[in-house]
């Protein structure tokens, strides 16, 4: 079926069942932002396959609302289909709430899968819209018409050892009991897959890239209850039983949570569903930030020494990368870089002595005008070839000699990450293949600019996020240039390459950056039909510093790769910031030198060559 005759077949369903509008989003029961392919209904039924986004349906009408980063991509996969596409965060274009409290007329009959919808999003919906307007919570219309569904996942689940993850199952669960006594809670639940697999040591593969199991957890003072499906948990059931955990089957959660009643319960609104604080209602809900959120972000010593390691192997692949992308042989397309990547990762964990053991996501590689889509994704059939001229490499040698065009501005940008027994890695670069403009070359000096800004930042304990943002984006906003996206996100150790609650963002970014903390720092520029830059790194964030004024924070970089000095002016840079280019610089070789043969080694020093 195409797009059209799924609408037309939802709306045969919606009619009969007098529901006047359907809400589809993009999570599943565990909010999750990369979800198995079990709940992508919103993709199935628009087309529409970036992370986030969320499909309402009317009986006469269809749209599809997402951000900044997939403006490009939505206009492109929802052409044709009859479903209008909405620029979350565009002036003048309403949130879904909003749309929907203008559609929604008296009688009106909203429905939504209560499992798939978060509970605090829900509170908005019923905050906004008409008090005449019904809820259809339990019912997946989605499922109605998809014949070949895929089934829930069940993948084997397996233990992290601590000298990994650092701590014991034991030692977290404690914390969080301490949190609960000192709220005056007798029980905590959560849904959120990487909370879940965090606080029990465990990871799976429920989920492409994300090391993750579908489950629930329940804990109370002296209960500790894991739902996952039973047959996934056979090799380590024994275990979980020593340490006093209680396995029982996934689909009972909801059943067991009515059986709470009377207790006071913990629980994140903003990180559980709808479905769960229905079957709560006989019980006292306390509204709390999740306890392990934040136990999770700030990373232990174990993980912050094992992250370190994983990042050389990391650096070291990406440096290959760009080594055989300006001087060597091998042709490529986009789709090729990805592969060859992944082959250069391996290599490079080998010889570091770390463990891959899967991308963190799929690669992004993006040429030329593709790279104005920030989640771009190559097609094995239709990839972009990557037309660049290599030659032997020389010092004395410009190392690029193709000129722009019109059609296609030679450069590859290229986000990538690894999976690690020692962690998860993030890191962009975009490479410069040939001649570029002055304008793109302001472009990325610009980036990179703002990129090492925030890098050798200093601030004060307690600030947020969204201070640290505009640090960034200043080289950029003083050219009257922005880019639709946040700077930065937190990492997972092994776990979502996108965690909180740490971020840079200057609308939305207000958690503390505490120490511990691991935040990407990825400015970018995005010319729809043109280019697009990204220069990311991630930092660590940590003390300096003490004095009457308090405690000083800075960061330490966990990435080691060079900034590509054919995109950069030293003219449009001041004297610091070109002192913050060549520090970086002289770090990355000292750090990936030892890894490299002689000849790659001459090739390094010049890549990170003082200005």
């Amino acid at each position: 079926m195409n797009t059209s005759e799924k609408l037309a077949l939802l709306r045969e369903r919606m009619r009969a069942a007098g529901v006047t509008h359907l809400l589809v989003p993009s999570d599943d029961f565990h909010q999750s932002e990369y979800v198995s392919d079990h709940f992508k209904s919103r993709a199935y039924i628009s087309g529409f396959t970036g992370s986030a986004g969320t499909l309402i349906l009317s009986l006469d009408d269809a749209r599809l609302f997402t951000d900044g980063r997939y403006y490009i991509q939505a206009e492109r996969q929802l052409e044709g289909s009859g479903i209008t596409l909405m620029k979350s965060g565009s002036e003048g274009v309403p949130t879904p709430a909003e749309y929907l409290a203008e559609s929604l007329r008296e009688g009106g009959v909203l429905a939504f899968d209560g499992r798939c919808v978060g509970a605090k999003y829900a509170d908005e919906l019923k905050s906004k819209l008409p008090g005449s307007v019904k809820f259809v919570t339990g019912v997946d219309f989605p499922a109605q018409i998809w014949p070949d569904r895929p089934a829930l996942p069940a993948n084997e689940i397996w233990r992290l050892d601590e000298k990994y993850c650092g701590r014991s199952h034991s030692d977290k669960l404690a914390d969080l009991r301490r949190v609960l006594s000192d709220k005056g809670c007798q029980a905590f639940v959560m849904s959120s897959l990487c909370d879940v697999a965090w606080l029990y040591n465990l990871r799976g593969s429920d989920v492409k890239n994300t090391p993750v199991f579908l489950s629930f957890c329940l804990v109370t003072d002296s209960a500790d209850t894991l739902y996952v499906n039973l047959s996934a948990a056979d090799k380590i059931a024994a275990s979980l039983a020593d340490e006093g955990v209680t396995l029982r089957p996934y689909d009972e959660f909801f059943a067991d949570l009515a059986k709470l009643s009377g207790m006071k319960v913990l629980l994140d609104r903003s990180a559980c569903s709808q479905a769960m604080i229905d079957a709560l209602g006989g019980c006292e809900l306390f509204d709390a930030p999740n306890p392990t959120l934040l136990m999770k972000a700030k990373k232990n010593p174990t993980e912050l020494c094992n992250l370190r390691r994983c990042h050389i192997a990391d650096g070291l692949a990406v440096t290959k990368l760009m080594l055989e992308l300006k001087y060597g042989e091998r042709e490529f397309d986009e789709y090729s870089v990805g592969e060859y990547l992944y082959k250069l990762r391996a290599e490079a964990a080998e010889r570091v002595g770390v463990t891959l053991l899967d991308e963190s996501f799929g690669t992004i590689a993006a040429w030329g005008s593709n790279a104005a889509m920030m989640h771009y994704t190559p097609s094995q059939t239709k990839s972009a070839k990557v037309t660049r001229t290599a030659k032997p490499f020389s010092t004395t040698l410009a190392s690029t000699t193709t000129t722009t065009t019109a059609e296609s501005v030679p450069m590859l940008l290229v986000d990538s990450g690894g999976q690690y027994l020692e962690g998860t890695t993030d890191i962009t670069r975009t490479f410069v293949l040939g001649e570029i403009s002055p304008e793109i070359k302001l472009h990325y000096t610009l980036t990179a600019c703002g990129m090492l800004r925030l890098l050798n930042l200093k601030f004060l304990e307690g600030a947020p996020g969204a201070s640290l943002d505009v640090i960034c984006r200043q080289p950029l906003w003083e050219r009257g240039i922005d880019y639709r996206c946040g700077t930065g996100h937190g990492v997972g150790y092994l776990l979502s390459v996108h965690e909180g609650p740490n971020r840079f963002q200057w609308r939305t970014g207000s958690a503390p950056i505490e120490e511990g903390m691991v935040t990407t720092d990825e400015p970018g520029v995005y010319c729809e039909g043109s280019h697009g830059i990204r220069i990311e790194n991630e930092l660590i964030a940590r003390k300096a510093e003490h004095n009457e004024y308090g405690q000083f924070m800075s960061f330490e970089n966990l990435t080691f790769c060079p900034i590509d000095l054919d995109g950069i002016e030293p003219n449009l840079l001041d004297r610091s910031d070109i002192r913050k280019l060549n520090e970086y610089h002289r770090s990355v070789f000292e750090a990936l030198s030892p890894y490299l043969c002689p000849g790659d080694r001459e090739k390094l020093a010049y890549l990170t060559r003082e200005i």
